[in-house]
């Protein structure tokens, strides 16, 4: 049965000072429609404690252990999921050009993000093509699992590997998309529930259009089963750059860039019998007609609670065509990041049945963009975003949080530590059992002033590197 989206208001009030200070759900909302049947997942924490004085983050660390300053790395991945954690080990990926043409690779620390092993190329073909855009996933047992864009067969393919040693050694490649054409597939994201079910979800252009398309894996990763369209538009419209939130239970999201309405909206599906079945297709509240909104993550906690967070231009600011997919998407990355976009955050306490109405996380009124977010429950029961920001003149990597029952978002940090201008794009975010943020995001300090659309072409003679940041 189609659920339609109430809008919730806060218990408290919004307050603005010399910053925009939000208001965080936690136990306080309000439906509009006292009467409506609310779907049975259960509430944030009553326990939940709130949450220490920031303390700033660790020094930046390099990833990336070729040649500084020779090549392209990119840790670009629908949902922004390129980072994981458990207990003192921090898992990565990303893609880069060290090889001359482009490689899935894979890193790992053991010391909480202190230092990072060797750097293990996961992509097992022997030839010059090229992979893009991993996404990473772990289970309770620390099995790692990534799925990236691959063109090993002439054209855009989803593939998967897993590793059960720690990321040393990756299983054989398996594709999975079991179109037969030669239809673009690409923007992967990965969730894995607490059970151990693979979630994979990507666009698609087997119909003629981009939709989203969805398989599942309930042996850890060594089979998938059949492809399943998401999106249930009927006319002909884009949907691009899903992201995977993946609870117990069976219980799944899939959200993405939807332009069905003639613009970029959130949309979202959700699925309560391990992605078997699912919901009608429900757009995730936007706070003003009009708006364009992209780049949506995702983040569930075991409580049922759901976060979305997106960057949005007010109306007619924003850009209004889909990204080419086939063609290269760099230059929208580009149109996404010219404009005044904000990063918008939504919260459901029930699952998704209903949403808060959005806040805006950026604290600045530079009238400069931010792109690009990144969202992680903390599991004492607050939310943790970063996002690539333009405040500056340049984009850095900035990082917020709000607490379990706060009524104010905490002020932006800025991440990145160099003092040079240069770029710091695509950030993604991990957060441990004891509250720790953990950021990894594409730098470009040794090569300054170099925009993304140059470093995506492989332009120049520099390049840039894998940064890593933990909060103290």
């Amino acid at each position: 049965m189609k659920r339609s989206l109430e809008r919730l208001h806060l218990g408290v009030p919004i307050l603005v000072a010399s910053a925009v200070l939000l208001g965080f759900l936690g136990n306080s909302l309000q439906a509009e429609s006292p009467t409506e049947t609310r779907p049975s997942f259960p509430k944030a924490p009553e326990n939940a404690q709130p949450l220490p004085s920031p303390a700033g983050f660790n020094p930046n660390h390099r990833v990336t252990d070729a040649g500084s300053r020779s090549f392209w790395a990119h840790t670009f991945s629908s949902g922004a999921h390129s980072v994981a954690v458990r207990g003192q080990e921090v898992f990565t990926a990303w893609y880069d050009v060290r090889n001359g043409d482009s490689d899935v690779f894979f890193a790992k620390s053991v010391d909480g993000g202190i230092t990072f092993g060797p750097n293990v190329r996961v992509n097992d073909d022997t030839g010059h093509a090229r992979q893009y855009k991993p996404s990473l996933g772990l289970d309770a047992a620390g099995t790692i699992y990534l799925l990236w864009r691959d063109d090993r067969r002439g054209h855009a393919d989803i593939y998967f590997a897993r590793s059960e040693d720690g990321g040393k050694t990756f299983t054989k490649n398996l594709l999975l998309n079991d179109d037969a054409g030669w239809a673009y597939q690409g923007n992967p994201a990965i969730g894995v529930s607490p059970e151990g079910n693979v979630y994979a979800a990507w666009s698609d252009d087997r119909n003629g259009q981009g939709d989203i398309y969805f398989t599942v894996s309930r042996d850890r990763g060594k089979s998938f089963g059949r492809n399943l369209r998401l999106n249930d538009d009927a006319g002909r419209s884009i949907q691009s750059h899903p992201t995977v939130g993946a609870g117990s239970g069976g219980f799944i999201v899939v959200a993405w860039e939807d332009f069905r309405n003639g613009r970029s909206e959130v949309y979202m599906a959700r699925s309560t019998d391990g992605g078997k079945t699912f919901e009608p297709n429900r757009r995730v509240e936007s706070g003003a007609e009009g708006t364009v909104q992209v780049s949506p993550s995702i983040a569930v906690d075991p409580h049922g609670r759901m976060a979305v967070a997106w960057a949005q231009f007010r109306p007619q600011m924003g850009p209004v065509d889909p990204p080419d997919a086939a063609k290269g998407e760099t230059l929208w990355w580009e149109k996404v990041r010219q404009g005044d976009a904000d990063i918008e955050l939504a919260v459901s306490v029930d699952g998704g049945g209903h949403f808060s109405s959005p806040m805006q996380v950026n604290d600045d009124r530079s009238g400069r963009p931010q792109a690009f977010p990144s969202v992680a429950f903390d599991p004492r029961g607050g939310i943790d975003l970063a996002w690539e920001d333009f405040r500056n003149g340049q984009a850095d990597i900035y990082f917020a949080q709000i607490g379990p029952g706060q009524a104010s978002l905490r002020s932006n940090q800025k991440v990145n530590d160099d003092t040079v201008r240069a770029f710091h794009y695509h950030p993604s975010l991990a957060v441990d059992g004891e509250g720790r943020a953990y950021l990894l995001w594409t730098d470009g300090r040794g090569n300054p002033f170099v925009s993304s659309a140059d470093a995506d072409a492989n332009t120049e003679e520099e390049g840039n590197d894998i940064y890593f940041a933990r909060s103290n």
